[in-house]
């Protein structure tokens, strides 16, 4: 009898930390996802000479906002309430995924070697969507159930989404401004701590 309490205490402790350990996952996608949109606004506006769409800035800001708070929310309810959420959390994910239908819209420049720089981001960012959907777990009755591992690590993707970013124009505009707009692995405390060492 203990064996087997043991074992159903072993298994929701291990349950509870996958839960958790998800919620991490997708606030670290989220963090450098939203990011790495507003960027791509960033390098249309200079190209083309006019100001941030600051209205879709703050809507990229806002909906990634709502994403982690849904994904919080859906890891902690219960599951006479957890389909109502994830229902609320997918539909979060489709307005981001708008959002980005509606970024390659507006980012639309002349300059030919800005405009593949903007298309190249924007495709590796669109597979954020799936990285985010990859880690939520599925809104059955078992909602501990991961769907997949996401299908990249945060640190390749912020590698490559760099190398694109960094890749010279021939726009000194847009060069120099590129250079600003580099993703970071860690936050802003841990690189002071690190002394740099770590991006």
């Amino acid at each position: 009898m203990k064996r087997a309490l043991i074992v159903v205490l072993s298994l929701v402790t291990l349950c509870t930390a996958c839960s958790a350990g998800w919620v991490s996952t997708l606030d670290s996608i989220v963090a450098v996802a939203a990011p790495a949109l507003v960027n791509i606004l960033q390098i249309a506006a200079v190209a083309n000479g006019q100001p941030v769409n600051s209205n879709l800035e703050a809507k990229i800001n806002a909906d990634a906002t709502v994403i982690k708070t849904l994904a919080g929310d859906f890891a902690k309810a219960s599951s006479s309430a957890a389909s109502g959420v994830c229902a609320q959390l997918n539909a979060a994910i489709d307005d981001y995924q708008a959002d980005q239908a509606l970024v390659l819209q507006v980012a639309q420049v002349k300059d030919p070697n800005t405009q593949t720089k903007i298309v190249l981001l924007s495709n590796l960012v669109s597979s954020t969507v799936q990285a985010i959907t990859a880690v939520i777990p599925s809104c059955q009755a078992n909602n501990q159930a991961f769907k997949a591992f996401p299908p990249y690590g945060l640190s390749t993707f912020v590698d490559h989404y760099n190398s694109i970013l960094l890749a010279p124009t021939g726009n000194d505009t847009v060069d120099v401004t590129t250079q600003k707009l580099k993703l970071r692995r860690h936050s802003g405390f841990v690189r002071v701590v690190t002394f740099e060492l770590l991006d």
